[in-house]
């Protein structure tokens, strides 16, 4: 049998090899110079909704206080519409470089499934940043509305089943409301509304009777009696409105719907520009004069956590609102 001769391997010359590794060693060059020298240029926080409400205000709080240590302005930007699915679209397609932030809230998990398809993944295209803190919403209804209590709005909207009519200001309200009538057992009837304002007019002008809505919007129209507080939607009272019962010690155990409110960068920016960001926006957080700000929000404890923090509570809260969506039959279609 012959006998086939094993090839001679040459080694490959060293300039080769250089030449070949040359181009990965300047991207990673390129890449950790860009994120040493982050940031180079402003910062935007996109907002989901108008100004004046409740996100935007949050935003308008933390953004010129995260703007002095990156030595960059920080813009905040207004891209309102589709309850927020906007504004997250815009942050899920931008550069991965952490100059395009989402002020991040609870929509994030609601509208998947509530709309069925929406323009991002809500685990994907996103990279946690931190929290900034969680808000109680209160329940209000009309002045003229025969009910001071929380058990007796609902004792109301049992014995005039489908007769309440309740503004559905976003997304987060509308999931929240429809809850507290599968909890409660009761039938209110949806009205929407683009946005708080004009769902507050509504409560105000008795074309609705009840609104579910963040307490730095609803409180001050409460203490001018436009409107009656009844309870807010915390799992315990808010320091903001300490009279105020839980909507579960009204009766409705296991009812929590609070907006929480979040900073999250483009999928995909490197980890040093989130981690860089993350212990900034704790900085920030520990202010005592943005914590007094926050908490005229509602804001009662600013917690930032950690990036892994915030991912899980989305983890968590798209599968509390998934499961809502299906008892509810709850749909924007």
């Amino acid at each position: 049998m012959m006998k086939i001769p094993t090839p001679t391997r040459r080694p490959i010359p060293a300039r080769l090899l250089a030449a070949c590794a040359m181009p990965l060693l300047l991207a990673t060059t390129t890449a950790h110079a860009q994120q040493q020298g982050w940031p180079s240029r402003p910062l935007r926080i996109v907002v989901g909704f108008t100004a004046g409400g409740p996100v935007d205000l949050v935003a308008r709080i933390v953004a010129p206080r995260l703007a002095t240590p990156l030595g960059q302005p920080v813009i905040v930007e207004n891209r309102p519409g589709a309850d927020a699915n906007i504004a997250m679209e815009v942050v899920a397609r931008a550069s991965p470089d952490g100059y395009t932030l989402l002020l991040i809230q609870p929509g994030v998990a609601i509208n998947p499934p509530l709309y069925g398809k929406v323009p991002f993944d809500p685990l994907k295209d996103f990279a946690p940043v931190g929290l900034i803190g969680e808000s109680p919403n209160i329940v209000a209804v009309h002045n003229g509305l025969p009910a001071n209590t929380m058990q007796e709005l609902l004792a109301l909207a049992r014995a005039k089943k489908g007769g309440l009519f309740y503004g559905a200001t976003s997304s987060p309200t509308l999931l929240a409301t429809e809850l507290l009538n599968t909890l409660a057992g009761v039938q209110t009837v949806r009205v929407p509304f683009k946005g708080a304002p004009p769902a507050l007019a509504a409560l105000m002008s008795g074309e609705v009777q009840i609104v579910l809505s963040s307490i730095g919007t609803l409180l001050p129209l409460a203490r001018a009696g436009k409107v009656r507080a009844l309870a807010v939607t915390s799992a315990k009272r808010s320091a903001a409105a300490p009279d105020l019962p839980t909507v579960q010690e009204a009766g409705v155990p296991g009812f929590v719907a609070t907006t929480w409110y979040g900073l999250a960068a483009t999928g995909g920016t490197p980890r040093p520009v989130i981690d860089r960001l993350n212990a900034e926006l704790r900085k920030v957080l520990a202010d005592p004069e943005v914590r007094t700000q926050l908490a005229g929000q509602g804001i009662d404890e600013p917690s930032p956590g950690t990036p892994e923090q915030l991912g899980s509570l989305i983890r968590s809260e798209l599968a509390k609102w998934e499961k809502v969506v299906r008892a509810s039959g709850a749909s924007v279609n």
